[in-house]
């Protein structure tokens, strides 16, 4: 292994007799806490989910739709899931999340493709895109997002706007996964 490669992260739990009092300090342990250490920078996240409760056919293009979420510290997202339990009858629901600087000015859109799930969709379908493993998760009908900004400033802000709904649709949501960074 080289200097500069990550150690492996692993959720590790310490007994009382690694940290016993007058027991030397090993490398042994060191090395769980840094497997713990990058187990938790990498895989521990907050997340947000933005929810259409019911037909939401009327929803497209209203205005931050299910609230906002302002972010409490740098933060960056690592994931995006879209979910909808009763496909529409014809049309394309897009959902598209946009942010706010921290001075107010709406900047646009996160994603370079928006996430969007058809008509063709089963009932309760869901994508999932993972982007700290590079994982997708999708169905028939799902077309996952490209995030073309994933980073964001202690105080920016986030919000949900519906830009397409398919026709008679019921329950749909967005959820990103995100964490803190320095």
């Amino acid at each position: 292994m080289a200097k500069t490669d990550d150690v492996t992260p692993s959720r590790e739990i310490l007994k009382v007799g690694d940290i016993a009092f007058k027991r030397p300090v090993s490398e042994a342990i060191l090395s769980r806490f840094a497997s713990t250490n990058n187990f938790i920078s990498k895989y521990q996240v907050d997340y947000v989910s933005f929810f259409l409760n019911g037909p939401y056919t009327v929803a497209s293009g209203l205005f931050g739709m299910d609230g906002a979420y302002t972010c409490f510290t740098k933060s960056e997202i690592v994931g995006v899931q879209i979910w909808n339990a009763i496909a529409g009858t014809s049309g394309t629901t897009a959902l598209d999340v946009r942010w706010i600087n921290q001075s107010g000015v709406n900047q646009g859109s996160i994603f370079s493709v928006t996430p969007k799930i058809s008509s063709t969709a089963a009932n309760g379908t869901r994508g999932f895109r993972n982007l700290e493993t590079g994982n997708d998760f999708t169905m028939t009908g799902v077309t996952l997002p490209t995030l073309s900004k994933t980073t964001f400033l202690e105080g920016e802000t986030l919000y949900l706007e519906v830009d397409s709904t398919m026709l008679g649709a019921q329950n749909c949501a967005l959820t990103l996964f995100i964490r803190p960074r320095t």
